[in-house]
């Protein structure tokens, strides 16, 4: 009952927004409070839109650039895998709504000048020490400016004038909470503070809100971002062998909010749901920092000798509106033998009792809407050559909701991303779910 909730909530959200007046332009509208991160992706409840990773959350603040010149943001570096910055404009043409990025409106941890006087923890010490925990340490201070004013310099973000603009905090596997401080979604410690300069020059810091996702903020804010006229139609078609490929996406759409740190490959397991089948999916596992144990990003998580890139997730989500996430298997609870793992997709409600404990399982979710899966890469080591980054370049196929490709595109360039990123390819086959149990993945991956 608490699966369907989560799924059925943000399509009510879509539903309902869709009785508000279009004319959502300014920052008040998603913010009558005026308050801090009024708004929050999340796989939970009403904020599971727009396709969220499942170990990660979104915290949101729009930022009028009409009536303020700057956003100040203030705060504490987290205890987290990452954590980082990005401001999408928003663009409005011909009656449709897009939002832009250029590559120079992202901060991300390692990148983020500490205040005098304090330390980043994302930047090894001078002395390289490898070993080094962050675990009882006081963390640093940083202050990150947004702004359409001109001179902005170190810890800054340039976004233009007149716009409405999307500040979006993102935080990525916070470490364990033995405090249970309750701040254990931010990394333990608060969110950081905005203060806005309007144009003569006055400053106010808001306070934070409370609570976030407040109905009428998240249900304009749904409407705004994902309007029910939005067509998301997609023919996956039906595979034309058991075979399924992932391909790297160019260049993500921009309704989605895509994170440059990331690069991201797409399988479409077809238009329905095979009955008596299961998706079955393997694949050589990255290394990753131990940072969920308190371990700094440079230190490698139990099981691995190198830091191969900063983390690794592979999410199913509906490819229809709100973009719901269904599940995720993500680094540090991904089970694996060998170095490998295996996962399987299957149309039961609950973890079923034929799978082995060492196989990871996803749900295929409501079968009435077609799926996506995806897998993403983020921040790779520059001295490994096996990630998405690296199939990106030559391998990459376009994907555009309002011009889908055929799924040929995706199989097209699916031998190609393998070549390049050999056993850490995630191979995915349609498999009997009988010879599954009387054989295991090996069963399915015969030819």
């Amino acid at each position: 009952m608490k699966k369907f909730a989560r799924l059925a909530i943000p399509a009510l959200i879509v539903a309902l927004a869709a009785l508000i007046s279009p004319d959502l332009t300014r920052a008040q509208n998603f913010n009558d409070r005026g308050c801090a991160w009024p708004l929050e992706i999340s796989p939970e409840g009403s904020g599971n839109i727009q396709g969220p990773d499942g170990a990660a959350r979104y915290w949101i603040m729009p930022f009028d650039t009409s009536q303020y010149t700057t956003m100040t943001i203030r705060g504490i570096y987290p205890n987290i895998r990452y954590f980082s910055f990005a401001a999408y404009e928003t663009i409005t043409s011909e009656s449709v709504t897009s939002f832009n990025l250029a590559g120079d409106r992202t901060l991300y941890d390692a990148q983020i000048v500490p205040d005098r006087g304090t330390v980043n923890p994302f930047v090894p010490p001078p002395d390289g020490h490898p070993g080094k925990s962050r675990i009882g340490s006081p963390n640093g201070t940083y202050t990150v400016v947004i702004s359409s004013a001109g001179g902005t310099s170190g810890n800054s973000i340039r976004v233009s004038s007149g716009d409405l603009v999307w500040v979006v905090l993102r935080m990525y596997v916070p470490d364990a909470d033995p405090s249970m401080s309750g701040q254990s979604l931010m990394g333990g410690v608060p969110l950081p503070t905005i203060t806005l300069t309007d144009q003569s020059g006055a400053s106010q810091q808001l306070k934070g809100c409370s609570p976030i996702n407040k109905w009428q903020n998240a249900s304009d804010f749904a409407r705004f971002l994902l309007p029910p006229s939005l067509d998301l139609s997609v023919d996956e078609g039906k595979p034309s062998s058991d075979r399924l490929w992932f391909a790297p996406v160019l260049k993500p759409p921009p309704i989605l909010w895509p994170n440059p740190d990331n690069k991201y490959m797409m399988m479409w397991p077809g238009d329905k749901y095979q009955p008596g089948r299961i998706i079955v999916i393997r694949g050589k596992a990255p290394g990753f920092p131990g940072t969920f144990g308190g371990s700094p990003i440079w230190v490698p998580s139990q099981g691995f000798r190198t830091v191969d890139l900063r983390y690794w997730a592979l999410c199913e989500q509906d490819l229809a509106l709100p973009l719901s996430l269904v599940g995720c298997v993500t680094d540090f609870n991904a089970n694996r033998v060998g170095g490998y793992y295996t996962i399987v997709i299957s149309d039961d409600m609950v973890r079923p009792k034929w799978l082995r404990p060492e196989v990871n399982w996803l749900p295929y979710g409501d079968e009435q809407y077609p799926k996506f899966v995806v897998i993403r890469n983020m921040l790779p080591a520059s001295d490994f050559p096996y990630a998405i980054q690296n199939a990106w370049t030559g391998c990459a196929f376009n994907f555009t909701f309002s011009n889908p490709p055929n799924r040929s595109v995706i199989d097209d360039e699916g031998p190609c991303a393998e070549g390049v990123m050999g056993d850490y390819y995630p191979v995915a086959v349609w498999c009997d779910k009988s010879k599954f149990i009387a054989g295991g993945a090996q069963a399915c991956f015969k030819e």
